[in-house]
């Protein structure tokens, strides 16, 4: 599925969303992240932020058990005539170590870019090829802005 224009404005403009994913037994997981646009896909990494340490992170056996997470980009204001998200329901890929350099060097040069704090804090993989990567496909989306209160 192609996102429409107005989707992927706001998608590429947003700065943090909500990952869900599920385990086998249905359980959601939740947490923030950052991503960036490359085409009609999305991409996330596992970076150098502290983590807990000895496991693979949920989110990703989650993604390796079903393919499936979605993503929320939203934004809040105090003026609620404001109020918008974009839920897209996506296809999740892990892109391991030794996995696809070339995506994994395009999605990289796009994170940074969106992102200084990779580059200025020192945040990102040390080795591209070794970095675990996600990718996600959009398969539907729902995009909904508070129109009630807006003027014309």
């Amino acid at each position: 599925m192609k996102l429409s224009k107005k989707q992927t404005n706001y998608l590429c403009k947003g700065r943090v969303g909500r990952l869900a994913t599920f385990d086998s037994a249905d359980s959601l997981h939740l947490v923030p992240i950052v991503y960036a646009c490359l085409g009609n896909k999305i991409y996330f990494v596992v970076d150098r932020k502290k983590k807990q340490t000895g496991r693979t992170l949920k989110r990703v056996r989650n993604i390796s058990e079903n393919g499936k997470a979605t993503l929320l980009v939203d934004n809040y204001s105090e003026d609620w005539k404001k109020l918008s998200y974009l839920m897209i329901y996506c296809r999740a890929t892990i892109i391991g170590p030794e996995d696809n350099y070339r995506e994994k060097r395009l999605a990289a040069k796009k994170l940074k870019e969106k992102y200084y704090q990779y580059e200025k804090d020192d945040y990102f993989p040390e080795k591209i090829d070794k970095a675990v990567f996600v990718r996600l496909e959009p398969q539907r989306a729902i995009f909904w802005q508070n129109l009630r209160h807006s003027v014309g």
